[in-house]
């Protein structure tokens, strides 16, 4: 026989053997139980660049709030199961960072290029970005008697993510520090289904069959200047489909 056929026959009975543990798994049940999982689809996150400080006019228009036009995004889903029925699901991930200002360091060379000059070094423009994305969901689990291992459930989810970019350029006509954000607001009706191959590993799917997002976008190119905003009121159905894999503890 084949390594690849018995290789395919050995998971095959392990996948067997776990399903039904998970079918016959008996006795008391745990009050609360915490679970962790690796997530894979719809992403939320957001990106924003602040705009030049040492403009003569400025616009906008609302950025997208959709889930669908971004890329495939992964992260990691926390969960708390209350007496084997209720489930409270916290996601999120945040990222930072600081490029500091350097001023510039002029050379000797002028406007060609001259064999044996030095040439100048430009200043490093301070920057400053954040962004963060959180999802807070509750929902009920269900039980199908033929299928004990298969836990469909329905519930609500709730979901922000913000992103924020300020810029001060090294020069005597910027007039401080130029700041773009922007923010997400959703809330929508959850649901989906995880499947329990042993009492401590699952996998499942989960989307949301009616989902409303509510997001801003703002600049502010120089202190003192009221921002320039823009808003957008966004409505999906089937959306933020979502897979997961996952351990209970």
């Amino acid at each position: 026989m084949k390594i690849k056929s018995i290789i395919t026959l050995t998971t095959a009975l392990l996948v067997c053997a776990a399903t039904v543990q998970a079918q016959e798994q008996k006795g008391r049940i745990a009050p609360v139980r915490v679970g962790v999982a690796l997530t894979a689809g719809a992403n939320s996150s957001l990106n924003v660049s602040a705009q030049p400080g040492m403009l003569t006019s400025y616009g906008t228009q609302a950025m997208s709030a959709t889930w669908a036009d971004k890329a495939l995004g992964f992260g990691v889903e926390g969960s708390l199961i209350f007496c084997d029925r209720w489930k409270l699901d916290l996601g999120g991930s945040l990222s930072f960072y600081n490029n500091p200002m350097y001023a510039p360091v002029p050379g000797t060379m002028g406007d060609a290029y001259e064999m044996g000059e030095i040439p100048s070094y430009n200043a490093v423009d301070m920057k400053h970005n954040l962004n963060w994305t959180a999802s807070l969901a509750f929902s009920y689990y269900f039980r199908i008697p033929a299928v004990p291992a298969l836990r469909p459930y329905v519930g609500v989810r709730a979901q922000g993510a913000y992103a924020s970019d300020n810029v001060r350029a090294f020069s005597y006509e910027a007039m401080g520090v130029s700041v773009g954000e922007t923010y997400t607001l959703s809330a929508g009706v959850l649901t989906g289904v995880d499947y329990y191959f042993s009492q401590h590993f699952f996998v499942g799917m989960s989307v949301e069959p009616f989902r409303y997002s509510y997001g801003v976008l703002k600049y502010r190119p120089q202190e003192g200047l009221s921002n320039l905003g823009s808003d957008t009121h966004f409505l999906s159905a089937l959306a933020a489909p979502q897979l997961k894999i996952g351990f209970l503890f």
